[in-house]
């Protein structure tokens, strides 16, 4: 869960705020492989997208509410002076985008649901299928829901400039467009800051990440403080004695060894190890190392910090012949729902992603309704308590 944190058309799309953006990227970070033209409509381009942004704006502040029937096409055309096939094809868009939908001689009314009141862009910055946080984050979005809300999933979202990539192009279609609610940062922001999915205005975003920086985002973090408590503790109700801890290359920023003296735990700098979460397979024979000795020179507790090494240390484990549960009690971190799998029998501890992203949605919801941004952090749980 804590690698986020260091991660410090059918149709032309016709939107001037697109092709504007588009455009000014492509002359920043040359070469430009495609230059869009915008297509004409009705008298002119300047003059669609002029009546278009008006029409929307009646939608988006609520003035023509949902479920409500617009003004006829005839009447569009005589307050702004529009010939038919302009209203028209401003028309058509809003259907594709699905704030309007037309019922023939019953007319054209406001979506029940617009997309501005139910999307919400969930974004990573590469694909999940490489982080087990970022997967357990996935998988619940994917879940149906009673409130109405649409989850969309957006992937490699990390370019500041131009990009091909299909995805993040879609995402500053619909941000540009007003097809969203909110947007739901898996972690920092800091890689697009610089394009509409962050500064566009009106839209309200959370981040998962450490609370610093970005004060129009609600930030949301792991309580990595409450994991420690709760794992050393669980560790000491079962009597165990000597600890070691495996995780993340950066594991020494929580003190363990302050804190696990403090529990009267025997350890040291030697049994305190950090590995890449990138590449996992050392910490087999990591493991290996740390339970070659004889059982009374050993830890007979250990605490892995990351799920995405949890297979990898408990294959070490139980090659190294280690008998359970009389030699040694083991502390999983776990990203819930998304269990990794173990060789060895372990405790899980860690951290609810149906908790993460309701909290999320929540803060999004919230400033929608004119709250300001907050912060908060996630507790760790262990499974037996979901």
């Amino acid at each position: 869960m804590r690698r986020f944190m260091r991660q410090s058309l059918k149709k032309k799309d016709t939107s001037s705020d697109t092709v504007s953006y588009l455009r000014s990227s492509v002359e920043n970070h040359p070469p430009a492989p495609v230059v869009i033209h915008p297509a004409k409509r009705g008298r002119s381009d300047d003059r669609f997208q002029e009546i278009a942004a008006e029409l929307k704006k009646n939608i988006i502040s609520g003035r023509w509410k949902p479920e409500m029937r617009v003004p006829t096409r005839r009447e569009l055309c005589a307050k702004y002076g529009a010939s038919p096939i302009t209203i028209q094809n401003i028309i058509d868009q809003f259907v594709e985008d699905g704030f309007l939908k037309s019922d023939g001689r019953n007319g054209t009314h406001v979506m029940k649901t617009p997309p501005h009141h139910v999307n919400v862009a969930l974004v990573f910055p590469e694909d999940v299928a490489h982080n087990r946080f970022w997967r357990a984050i996935s998988t619940v979005a994917k879940e149906g829901r009673t409130d109405g809300l649409k989850i969309i999933q957006r992937f490699n979202i990390k370019y500041n400039g131009w990009t091909d990539n299909p995805d993040q192009n879609a995402l500053i279609r619909d941000i540009l467009r007003k097809r969203l609610m909110g947007i739901f940062f898996t972690s920092p922001p800091y890689l697009v800051d610089k394009t509409p999915i962050v500064t566009e205005h009106g839209i309200p975003r959370c981040a998962l990440m450490a609370p610093e920086g970005y004060s129009e985002i609600s930030q949301l973090c792991p309580d990595g403080f409450s994991f420690q408590e709760k794992a050393l503790a669980c560790l000491k109700a079962k009597g165990r004695k000597r600890i070691a801890v495996v995780g993340h290359p950066d594991i020494s920023n929580l003190d363990w060894l302050d804190k696990m003296s403090a529990y009267g735990f025997v350890s040291g700098p030697h049994w305190i190890q950090g590995m890449s979460l990138g590449d996992t397979l050392p910490g087999c024979n990591l493991a290996r190392l740390l339970f070659h000795d004889s059982r009374d020179k050993r830890p007979d507790g250990l605490i892995i910090t990351d799920d995405n090494i949890v297979e990898s240390v408990t294959k070490g484990i139980a090659e190294s012949g280690v008998k359970f549960p009389q030699e040694l009690d083991v502390i999983a971190h776990c990203n819930f729902p998304c269990i990794p799998p173990s060789s060895v029998p372990v405790v899980r501890l860690g951290y609810d992603a149906r908790e993460v992203l309701e909290l999320g949605l929540g803060f999004i919801r919230a400033m929608k309704e004119g709250a300001s941004p907050t912060k908060a952090t996630v507790k760790a749980v262990f499974e037996d308590e979901l």
